[in-house]
């Protein structure tokens, strides 16, 4: 029983210079269902944080040289790092921008990874957005050759989420997901992962949308069957999303365009439970009253965003008259370009 006690042991050790009173040091990670904190207070630039792990996991450190919480922590001072069994080593000579993280298996991976996307993400800092694509191609073309040579790292199944994106695209995705070894596709994340894209694949273009019933804003019961013999846009947002907020002016536009042309819109929204009240402001303040509104005002665990896998917001998909997905995330202008060669003209 000792020996499997210290298998689950980690002990960072971090020692980064010039890094003094106030500055206070932050340990955040998840261990099964439990979320884990912890801070210290350096001495001469030296700390130590110890504990039990069930299994490795990512785990974040924070710096504030200033001492006073984790809020407004600029990106360079938030290292991510694996805890693993082991003495973990986080060190800098220099200052906490050029900390270096060793000492344990899969952080070696990280290293590794890292270097080897160091020269793409260094030219995409300061490259224009028709280089920044190609740049992420190069970077997406690293992390695949990474995932292929390292099937039983962990750190491949994180390099594979950052490959899939926000909106993981099953086709592409599962060909490099198959890359990973059987041992770590059998660990419950790599295995709900794999899930996800099955269950995003039922919401591609060419198929039928799935039915639901939620409540509108009346606390009215609204199917989308009902909605049987018009296009529909079923758009995904919140009042707490600024990238959302940002998209409903154009949303708003193509409405107006097309409302006249068998063409309505139903938006289900995130908004947390006790938000009905913010909710509907927003959809007032963004001049979203002419079209169907639902919300079962449970967060992420809305009902219908867990049907169609929402893993993001905003994202939309078109349906033709009977209920097929014909498009989906469509941003900007590319909703009434979509909308015209359906429809025609909007006059």
């Amino acid at each position: 029983m000792l020996a499997t006690a210290q298998e689950k042991k980690f002990n960072i050790r971090g020692e980064i210079a010039k890094l003094e009173a106030p500055a206070k040091v932050y340990l955040m990670y998840r261990s099964g269902d439990s979320f884990f904190r912890d801070s210290i207070l350096p001495e001469k630039g030296k700390f130590n944080f110890n504990g039990n792990i069930e299994e490795a996991v990512l785990g974040t450190v924070f710096i504030n040289e200033h001492g006073t919480g984790m809020d407004d922590i600029p990106a360079d001072h938030r290292f991510n790092f694996y805890l693993e069994p082991g003495v973990i080593t986080i060190k800098s000579l220099d200052s906490v921008k050029d900390i270096k993280i060793s000492g344990t298996p899969l952080n070696m991976d990280l290293n590794n990874l890292r270097l080897a996307l160091k020269p793409v993400s260094d030219k995409k800092a300061a490259a224009d957005e028709a280089d920044r694509k190609a740049l992420q191609q190069q970077r997406n073309d690293i992390l695949e050759q990474f995932i292929k040579t390292h099937p039983g790292s962990l750190v491949s199944f994180d390099a594979l989420k950052e490959y899939a994106g926000i909106m993981p695209d099953p086709e592409r995705v599962i060909p490099v997901y198959d890359y990973l070894s059987d041992a770590l596709k059998a660990k419950k994340a790599v295995a709900a992962y794999y899930q996800l894209l099955q269950d995003i694949k039922k919401t591609a273009v060419g198929q039928m949308a799935p039915d639901f019933t939620e409540a509108d804003t009346s606390g009215n019961n609204v199917s989308l069957h009902d909605f049987k013999g018009k296009y529909v846009l079923l758009d995904f947002w919140a009042s707490w999303c600024k990238p959302c907020r940002h998209e409903n002016p154009a949303v708003v536009s193509a409405f107006n365009q097309y409302k006249d042309k068998d063409f309505t819109i139903i938006s289900v929204s995130l908004d947390a439970p006790g938000a009905k009240a913010k909710w509907i402001k927003a959809i007032h303040d963004d001049g979203l009253t002419g079209w169907t509104h639902l919300s079962d005002l449970n967060f992420w665990g809305n009902v219908v965003a867990r049907l169609y896998a929402i893993q993001s917001i905003p994202q939309n998909f078109l349906l033709d008259k009977e209920g097929k997905i014909i498009a989906k995330n469509l941003r900007g202008k590319d909703l009434e370009i979509k909308l015209h060669e359906i429809l025609g003209n909007s006059n």
